[in-house]
C-alpha cells in the first residue's frame, strides 16, 4: 500500500511540474511602428529583445493588420540597395535590437489593411523556437527614430 501511495505522490508531483508554464527567457521592448495615413502599403516595425536564456530564434510574426510580416535586411552594393527576407532572427543570449536608423534589419508589415494612428497599440504574436508564442502590442509613433528614443513601457 505504501508503494501505491508513493506512486500516486510522484505522479501528482510530475503532473504539477508538467502543468507549470516555462519561464519566459525573452523580454521584448521598444515595439514601435511609425504612423501612416493610408492602408495598403508596407510599413516598417521595430523591437528590442533581451534573451536571458539559451539562444533562441524568432520564427515569425503575425498581425491582423497586415497580410504578412517579414524580416528584411538592407543589402547595399555598388548598384544601390535592396531588401532581402531573412527569417529566422537568431537571438543569442543577451541583447538584440531591430531598430531605426542605421541597423540593416527591420520588420516589414506587408499589405497593411488600415492606417496607423499615433498613440494606438497594435497587437502582434511573435513565434519563437524555444520561448513559444508571445503576444505583444506595438506602439504607433510619429516617426521611428523619435519613437525608439522615447519608448516607455505602458
Amino acid at each position: 500500500m505504501r508503494g501505491f501511495a508513493a506512486s500516486i505522490g510522484v505522479s501528482l508531483l510530475l503532473f504539477g511540474c508538467a502543468s507549470t508554464p516555462p519561464a519566459r527567457s525573452i523580454a521584448i521592448d521598444h515595439m514601435i511602428i511609425p504612423a501612416v495615413a493610408e492602408a495598403g502599403g508596407p510599413v516598417a516595425a521595430y523591437a528590442g529583445f533581451e534573451n536571458a536564456g539559451a539562444p533562441d530564434r524568432l520564427l515569425g510574426i503575425e498581425c491582423a493588420c497586415a497580410r504578412s510580416v517579414e524580416l528584411h535586411r538592407v543589402v547595399r552594393d555598388a548598384g544601390g540597395g535592396r531588401m532581402e527576407t531573412v527569417w529566422p532572427l537568431t537571438l543569442p543570449t543577451g541583447r538584440t535590437e531591430v531598430k531605426p536608423p542605421g541597423i540593416p534589419l527591420h520588420f516589414m508589415l506587408i499589405d497593411t489593411n488600415r492606417p496607423f494612428v499615433v498613440g494606438e497599440r497594435v497587437p502582434m504574436r511573435l513565434r519563437f523556437e524555444r520561448a513559444g508564442t508571445i503576444e505583444v502590442s506595438f506602439e504607433v509613433t510619429t516617426n521611428s527614430q523619435d519613437g525608439w528614443a522615447g519608448w516607455v513601457r505602458k
